[in-house]
Parts: structure tokens; sequence; C-alpha cells
């Protein structure tokens, strides 16, 4: 409810994964004019034993709804799957799902909609991800925020804005250069050198270098 502050009582979706998902919070967030759609685990409080307990054959679904609106569905697929929903019912679509066309709740077919765009985060954050081993738990949150959710954000932005295909990894590397100071175009402060630094000799200017290699 705090993460939510500020956004609530204007008719918004929360989608949560397990950790999160309770009757309790569905309740909470349904007084304050937001849904909640989630899995659910089974061991929660105030979860539904009948629907807990009851077998299903596979791609069948069965649902209960209390006098509130808090809609409990569970579906087997390959496992039974144990969905909290007050924006829907217990609605079913088909899709197309491993080269067959299957029945499958429209609650878990938006659910897996939305939670898309964080699974895409998650992947977007590990390609050359900067956490290193450490006892500072804080370093190791500051460091996830700005190099790894605030950079995800910069960079999707960033390619919002300016239509640009440039690939994470190298926007990481320019932001990293620039929050230091660092210019590769800059012009050598050798007295007697006055051209831009070369990538293909490793960012020294070509004097310099041919200073280096001399014997």
């Amino acid at each position: 409810m705090s993460l939510m502050s500020g956004l609530l009582d204007t008719g918004r979706t929360l989608y949560t994964d397990n950790y999160y998902t309770s009757v309790s919070l569905a309740s909470q967030l349904l007084q304050r004019q937001t849904h909640l759609v989630g899995t659910v685990r089974s061991n929660r409080k105030g979860n539904s034993k009948e629907l807990l307990t009851k077998k299903l054959k596979k791609h069948e679904v069965i649902g209960q709804e209390s006098g509130t609106g808090i809609v409990m569905l569970k579906w087997k697929d390959t496992r039974d799957v144990l969905v909290l929903t007050t924006a829907h019912t217990d609605e079913v679509m088909k899709v197309r799902q491993r080269g067959k066309e299957i029945e499958k709740p429209l609650a878990i077919v938006e659910y897996n909609k939305s939670k898309a765009y964080i699974d895409l985060s998650d992947q977007l954050k590990t390609y050359s991800h900067c956490l290193r081993r450490g006892n500072k738990w804080y370093r190791k949150l500051a460091t996830e925020l700005i190099f790894g959710s605030a950079l995800v954000n910069a960079f999707i932005i960033n390619k919002e804005i300016t239509r640009n295909k440039i690939q994470i990894t190298e926007f990481r590397e320019g932001l990293s250069l620039s929050l230091v100071g660092f210019d590769k175009h800059k012009i050598c402060t050798e007295p007697d050198a006055n051209h831009e630094l070369q990538e293909r000799t490793k960012c020294r200017c070509t004097v310099c270098y041919a200073k280096i290699k001399e014997p």
C-alpha cells in the first residue's frame, strides 16, 4: 500500500506476483478503487479451501467469488495455477499454446501480458551487470537502483525520444563515461600535440602512443 501511494483512487489495476498477492491486500485495494490481479500462494490466509482441494483435469478451470467481488481461480496447465483477481470473472478465452488451441482464463492471459514488462526489465538489467561481491548491502542497493532499474528506465525513454536503435550495453557504457566526465573525443593535453584521441589506440592520442612505443 505504501508503494502504491499516490496511485490509488484512480481506477488502476495492480499486477503482483505471489509474494504480494493476498485476499487482505485485494480488500484494501478495492476500498481505494484499485483492482488487483496476481498469482497467489496456496498457503495464503483467506484462500478458499474448497478451491485448493478440488482436483482438475488439464486446462480445466474453477472459480469462486466472494461477496466483496474478489475472485479466486484455479486453472490446470502442466501444474495447478492459482490466481486472485478483482477485475475479472471466470471467463475463458481461446489461445494458442505450444502449437495447440486451448481455453485459458482471461485473468491469466492479461496477467501474463502485463508481467511481461517486468520480465523485460529484469532481462535488460542482467546485460553487463555491475554488481560485485561485497558485505555492504546499501552499496548493492544503490548500485542496483542507479545502474539497474534507473538505467533501464532511462534506456527505454531514450529509445522512445530519439528513436535510436542503440543497444543497452552501449548505452550503459556511454552513460558511465559521461558520469565520470570522460570524453573519448577530448583533445590531447600534450603541449606539442593537437589532435583527437583515437579509439583504435585504446583511447590514447597518436602522439602519446608513439612516444610510449619509442625505444
